[in-house]
């Protein structure tokens, strides 16, 4: 029986399934921007997640190995420095029509799914 505390440390196969996991959920959040050919798709998205998944299980080492150190000092950063990535993905055309809020938008949740 799987047990969901038994992925609350850090070992190889909880590493691994929460790669995975990360990879899954951002191919899902960029497969439809994929199809539809629009910038940041499923490669991105998939990037993005698993990125910041993998600074939190850098953050939850350093603070378990460590010590005294906030867990959710990174991860607050991730969330601030995809909000800069995000913020240059939206442009105002000739037209005054706003694009890439959608891509940012998609990013910034990716990006905390991770």
């Amino acid at each position: 029986m799987l047990n969901l505390g038994d992925f609350q440390e850090l070992n190889e196969i909880t590493i691994t399934v929460r790669i995975c996991l990360a990879l899954i959920i951002g191919g899902i959040l960029g497969m439809e921007r994929e199809v539809r050919k629009q910038p940041a798709g499923f490669r991105t998205y998939m990037l993005v997640c698993m990125g910041s998944a993998a600074v939190m299980m850098t953050n939850q080492y350093i603070s378990q190995t460590f010590g005294g150190s906030d867990p959710s000092r990174l991860g607050a950063q991730v969330v601030s420095g995809i909000g800069f990535l995000g913020a240059g993905t939206i442009i105002v055309t000739r037209n005054n029509q706003v694009r890439g809020l959608t891509t940012a938008a998609g990013l910034w949740a990716a990006a905390c799914a991770g």
